[in-house]
């Protein structure tokens, strides 16, 4: 007996939600025991403690002529003559204790400019690079926000800050994992080629940002760390305190905050500036220095004093072009989403023998259909400006504009016009004491 009733069955997939911009990394130069060019994933303090580069112990100090010669109890790794930031520490006399520019003259030693001979020294100490304490205060910091979203350590290689942006570039450019945050370590952003790194990346498709503290504010104020990013999109600069310890990282904790964004109708994007960051001491800035900094883009911790809030928190909340924060992140954000869910709605078009999507009036519709849904997600998010509509080139009108491309399969009619949610800056309210009676 043949079937009564056929089925036929037709299956849509949904897309996987994108990941990228809760995706970010700590750079460091030698700061692990990770292979150049790989990743490691933080989810915890502890994560990082178990990867660490071990300090390494001194055999030798010997001052001679303005140059201290260290000899270390096991290789240090760094290229012969290549020069980078390593840390002294635990040596009597102090004196020979601190940061310096060091440059290796061997696979056990290295040297350091010291003016004054600070004698003998009697007990040896350890060395660590620079850029290992960053990255430990890059990660103390970021975890002082909490643990609800993981970061990753991207590990460049021990070498020169020049071959560390060399080496972050060819990463970008071919990465094992997309980052939309980098947090840099001192040495990579005070490099001179560094910025045409963060230039290049600054377009408004491109979705990378790099997370760069400084430290340098004088008086008259300098502008020398900062200064060559002005205008840079992709630069998030943050004023470190002078009084900060060396656990502290300011430009992590605003990453911190940025990653933790996962907009949903029940867990809308805040606006950037004023948002709290816990474990930062704020600097001291005059008001005329936090005016100057405001003017270029440079973001600092400041207090909610003006609201009789004691709590630490993000000022400015702007990248280095002077858009806040928030305004590129939504426009990342519909950039990301209306790519995937125009594909995926062409995929399971093809795959819909019972009404498949064509290249129609009807198809163009429904295309139309899914970018506005989009766009309201975006409104009910917490990202966009309400109203916002999607605009679509009739068929007819296309076609006849455009003819070769329905042969070619393109159509090219889809458009929208949307501003990004932003937060106050500033408010003035007017008030008039009156003495008549109302």
């Amino acid at each position: 007996m043949p079937n009564i009733v056929n089925v036929v069955v037709s299956q849509q997939v949904a897309s996987a939600p994108s990941t990228l911009q809760r995706t970010g990394a700590f750079v460091t130069q030698g700061g692990t025991t990770l292979t150049a060019g790989s990743t490691a994933l933080l989810t915890q303090m502890s994560d990082l403690t178990a990867i660490l580069s071990s300090p390494i112990a001194t055999t030798s100090l010997v001052w001679n002529t303005g140059v201290v010669t260290v000899t270390l109890a096991s290789p240090h790794g760094i290229p012969l003559t290549d020069t980078l930031l390593g840390i002294i520490s635990g040596v009597t006399p102090t004196a020979y204790n601190g940061t310096f520019t060091i440059t290796s003259t061997g696979t056990n030693t290295f040297t350091y400019a010291l003016v004054s001979s600070p004698g003998t020294a009697t007990i040896q100490g350890t060395y660590v690079t620079e850029s290992e304490q960053d990255l430990v205060a890059m990660a103390t910091t970021y975890f002082a926000q909490g643990t609800g979203n993981a970061v990753y350590v991207l590990e460049l290689g021990i070498g020169t800050a020049a071959q560390g942006v060399t080496a972050l570039a060819a990463y970008m450019a071919n990465p094992t994992i997309p980052f939309y945050s980098y947090c840099v370590t001192t040495e990579v952003s005070a490099d001179s080629t560094m910025p045409a790194l963060v230039l290049a990346n600054s377009s408004p498709t491109s979705k990378v940002y790099f997370f760069i503290s400084v430290q340098d504010i004088t008086t008259p104020m300098n502008a020398d760390s900062y200064g060559p990013y002005e205008g840079n999109k992709a630069a998030v600069i943050v004023y470190e305190a002078l009084s900060a310890p060396v656990t502290q990282w300011s430009a992590a904790a605003v990453m911190a905050q940025t990653l933790n964004y996962n907009p949903a109708a029940n867990n809308l994007a805040s606006p950037l500036e004023y948002t709290f960051v816990y474990g930062v001491i704020p600097p001291v800035l005059t008001n005329a220095q936090q005016t100057t900094l405001a003017a270029i883009g440079v973001n600092w911790i400041g207090t909610g004093a003006q609201g009789q809030i004691s709590t630490t928190l993000i000022e400015n909340g702007e990248c280095m072009d002077l858009h806040p924060f928030n305004y590129w992140y939504s426009t990342d954000w519909v950039n990301i989403n209306a790519a995937i869910a125009l594909s995926a709605a062409i995929i399971n078009g093809s795959n819909t023998p019972t009404n498949p999507l064509y290249y129609n009036q009807a198809g163009i519709n429904s295309l139309q259909q899914v970018a506005q849904a989009l766009m309201n997600n975006g409104i009910s998010f917490g990202l966009i400006l309400s109203p916002c509509t999607v605009n679509a080139i009739s068929f007819v009108s296309y076609i006849a504009q455009h003819p070769s491309d329905y042969a070619a399969g393109i159509y090219n009619g889809l458009s929208v016009t949307f501003v990004p949610l932003r937060g106050f800056n500033s408010i003035t309210i007017y008030l008039t004491a009156s003495n008549i009676p109302v």
